[in-house]
């Protein structure tokens, strides 16, 4: 699932001459499949060894396994990579019909490049944690909030409670509460919160399992999640219409960390679920 050519043009952890490499399978996706690793090694005036330490980097058996890999991902990739604005998908005087289809060409990317950059392993991971928690805590801000409160329902519906604390204190006081039986879920697009890093290093002192979803370009100093999963990383922070993409790609990462929970059982999530209803529909008072 993860596309390693969005995953090799999103990830800022490679050394300078690791970039060179990176830089040129990007701009020759097509022709690297043809080419060995002393060809990429005379074409990027790089050692063989640095090439070998990129695809170490990648987690990858070896330059075979990086040209399989390249290969799976070329069509979907192209896809994402076209030309395309994401901070001002609308431009001045566009139609009411422009308007629509641009929007709609935002988010079939978003959702294409937010696909590229799942990691399975992961998702598997994130998923059998929130089994596994007692209790879960959403850590977020701003426009996000309804975002997580989305989840937040979702997730109530099949009788699992889920606190979203919103004020600064409250987050501060339920992270420095929590310990190993819950598991935060921290939603932030490049650390900027106030908070973030405050909040990392106090789950960190608690013993918290932490399940971060935010773009690559986080800078989280020496603190690393527990589980990792990626926002669609296009949007400027602020020098754009709307956040159209960013939202987007944390509500599809939620939607899928709901569904993904409610396939662990789910006959049984959807016998809760319309038994709640029916349970409402039968008390409700006209």
């Amino acid at each position: 699932m993860l596309n390693i050519l969005s995953k090799l043009k999103t990830q800022k952890n490679f050394s300078n001459n690791e970039q060179i490499v990176v830089d040129f399978i990007l701009a020759n996706p097509i022709r690297i499949l043809d080419m060995t690793t002393k060809e990429v090694s005379k074409q990027c005036f790089v050692s063989v060894a640095t090439i070998y330490r990129l695809c170490d980097k990648l987690d990858l058996s070896g330059f075979s396994d990086l040209k399989v890999k390249i290969s799976n991902s070329i069509h979907d990739f192209q896809k994402e990579d076209e030309d395309f604005d994401f901070d001002f998908p609308v431009k001045e005087f566009q139609t009411h019909y422009e308007i629509i289809e641009k929007l709609k060409e935002d988010y079939e990317k978003t959702l294409i490049s937010t696909a590229n950059i799942f990691n399975l392993d992961q998702l598997k991971l994130a998923v059998s944690a929130m089994k596994k928690a007692k209790y879960i805590d959403i850590y977020t801000s701003a426009g996000n909030v309804y975002l997580a409160q989305n989840f937040q329902f979702q997730m109530k519906e099949i009788g699992v409670n889920i606190n979203v604390p919103l004020e600064e204190y409250q987050q501060r006081l339920s992270a420095a509460s929590s310990d190993n039986t819950h598991l935060a879920i921290i939603i932030s697009f490049e650390g900027r919160g106030l908070l973030t890093n405050t909040l990392f290093h106090t789950l960190k002192a608690t013993k918290t399992p932490i399940l971060l979803i935010s773009s690559y370009e986080i800078q989280l100093q020496d603190i690393k999640p527990d589980y990792h999963l990626y926002i669609s990383p296009y949007e400027n922070h602020y020098k754009k219409i709307s956040s159209f993409s960013t939202r987007l790609s944390i509500l599809y990462i939620l939607d899928v960390l709901y569904t993904c929970y409610f396939e662990m059982d789910y006959q049984g999530h959807l016998n809760k679920k319309i038994d709640f209803y029916k349970i409402m529909s039968k008390h409700h008072i006209k």
